[in-house]
């Protein structure tokens, strides 16, 4: 069951409040930063006491991954629909994805506890697209691959641009790696 679905037949009150928690944080990561932000300032902001955010969230890392998964999937599902029955059209039109959601956070300063969290959860959420299209092995594989390279090309790649790197992501998991050419 998706995750909206269940938000659906879940209480409004519930609904709500998760709302109200997820807005707090959202609204708190500019102005503290997210090693900074505690349960307590997210209860404060969404005006519900600690023992209501421990209801719905075992932890601050736990509501800020469902944000993530929540805006990575809307970005999954979002635009023209992703082909499935031609592979090297599935992995360019999700790897195109993949590094514009990442690239929108490119002036996120993400920090020890949230980077891997980040790509954690995006990978999660990719993966769980996948499975309709592929086996879960290789849905494992291209959301691990596709992830890892659009972080490290967050960082240390931006010279590059979005398009290139999709089509090199395209290139090896369908052809494969080749061998560099001598020199």
């Amino acid at each position: 069951m998706s995750p909206e679905t269940l938000e659906a037949r879940i209480d409004p009150r519930v609904t709500r409040t998760r709302a109200l928690l997820r807005d707090a944080m959202l609204a708190l990561l500019p102005e503290k930063g997210f090693e900074r932000i505690s349960v307590s300032d997210i209860a404060e902001r969404a005006t519900v006491n600690r023992a209501t955010f421990y209801a719905h969230f075992t932890d601050k890392f736990a509501l800020l991954e469902e944000l993530i998964r929540g805006a990575f999937r809307e970005r999954l599902l979002a635009g023209d629909s992703i082909p499935t029955d031609d592979a090297r059209a599935l992995l360019r039109a999700t790897a195109r994805r993949v590094f514009e959601y990442v690239d929108t956070h490119r002036h996120c300063k993400l920090d020890k506890g949230s980077e891997p969290l980040f790509a954690r959860a995006i990978e999660a959420e990719l993966h769980l697209f996948l499975k309709d299209a592929l086996d879960d092995a290789s849905a494992r594989v291209v959301s691990a691959a596709m992830v890892g390279v659009a972080m490290q090309w967050r960082t240390a790649c931006r010279t590059v641009s979005v398009e290139s790197m999709v089509d090199q992501i395209a290139d090896v998991l369908v052809d494969g790696v080749k061998p560099m050419r001598a020199a």
